[in-house]
């Protein structure tokens, strides 16, 4: 009991009771949650990959709006977690689901008949306090049992702290990453851990030496990408670090400011899939932490479908001058540039893509594993 109460703490701990200047960043929260909404898929799910859709169910919550009422095709976000859950089996995609849950106000011991507590719980190792084989996943098993109520296993924050690499920070085959520090930070915080602690101390201390010249993160310091961004903003919210201080801008720029910058016209933002980075940007510039961000106030409802407006029979110009046409503009390049995004194309745009994919490679297994 004592430790529940020492975990619903620190849950409220995780609570952005953060008045930053950028944050919330509402317009692009908004943008950015309207083009998740444009590729919901008629099973009701937002991805192919069941992890990518968890995170847009758990971004269109943190926007405000209720992620149950998004239907597409007759099926709603929740009618496809409830068909999900039933093949649910590892506990770092049980504990996922139950954020998940929590976002659309199911209860994770009871998503259609399946308790995916009891998943999560069901694979601990309580000899080792492992969830999972790597430092992510068994962040994500203590995140989604904690944030929804539940106690993670008495070792498995210790198993997540002997997992840091040396030197501060958490990653894949010893080497540290922003993405495994930022969310593993906010596992311990989660089950109970002092910001204080030294593994925490030292993960901060990882992001603060690893942050980009261009104010964001990324797997390669000099090219930072959005994903990346969003977990650590997210990692310094539930420290009560401020985002936007002068300890954490870079020539000028913020990671908040770089985060808006990188925002595309249909409202996505320029990642390695401009959908999977909208839905870590979005949470992360609602000022919504991992754990915090499926439980934020409903106060949204999405704006009503407009109707698509008949076509008008047209009467042909007098002049049977034609008139000269602008080009219209290209798609903008979806790589990970710290800059400015430029449009890209032809053969250009595949030496930027194979540019892009050389770059991507130290990424692409922890990228695979985020989407699972």
């Amino acid at each position: 009991m004592k430790r529940l109460v020492l975990l619903a703490a620190a849950g409220a701990a995780l609570l952005p009771a953060l008045a930053f200047a950028a944050l919330p960043a509402t317009d692009a929260v908004l943008k950015g949650a309207a083009f998740i909404k444009t590729v919901q898929r008629p099973d009701g799910g937002y991805a192919e990959a069941p992890g990518q859709s968890i995170d847009a169910i758990i971004a269109v919550r943190a926007a405000g709006y209720d992620p149950r009422l998004d239907v597409q095709n007759g099926k709603t976000s929740a009618d496809w977690l409830i068909a999900y859950a039933r093949a649910v089996t590892s506990p770092a995609a049980a504990a996922k689901a139950a954020l998940g849950a929590k976002a659309l106000g199911l209860d994770p011991k009871n998503v259609g008949g399946t308790n995916l507590i009891a998943v999560a719980q069901a694979g601990y190792d309580a000899e080792t306090g492992a969830y999972a084989d790597n430092a992510f996943s068994q962040s994500v098993a203590i995140l989604g049992l904690a944030c929804t109520g539940n106690q993670p296993g008495a070792k498995a924050a210790d198993n997540l702290k002997a997992a840091a690499v040396q030197g501060g920070g958490w990653g894949f085959g010893g080497f540290a990453d922003p993405d495994t520090t930022a969310i593993a930070i906010q596992a311990l915080l989660a089950a109970g851990v002092p910001k204080t602690d030294e593994a925490i101390s030292e993960g901060l201390a990882w992001l603060k030496a690893n942050q980009g010249s261009d104010g964001g993160w990324g797997y390669d310091p000099a090219e930072s990408n959005t994903s990346s961004t969003a977990f650590a903003v997210q990692a310094l919210l539930a420290l009560g670090e401020n985002p936007e201080s002068a300890a954490y801008t870079k020539n000028g720029v913020n990671p908040v400011q770089y985060l808006l910058s990188q925002q595309l016209p249909d409202g996505s933002f320029a990642g390695y899939d401009p959908a999977f980075a909208a839905n870590q940007v979005v949470p992360a510039l609602a000022g919504r932490t991992y754990c915090n961000a499926p439980e934020t106030p409903i106060t949204r409802t999405r704006p009503a479908a407009q109707p698509t407006p008949t076509p008008q029979p047209t009467t042909p110009a007098a002049s049977p001058t034609a008139r000269p046409t602008t080009p219209a503009p290209r798609p903008p390049a979806t790589g990970d540039s710290a800059g400015p995004v430029s449009p890209a194309g032809g053969e250009g745009a595949l030496a930027l893509a194979g540019l892009a994919l050389l770059a991507a490679g130290g990424a692409a297994a922890a990228l695979a594993r985020r989407r699972s």
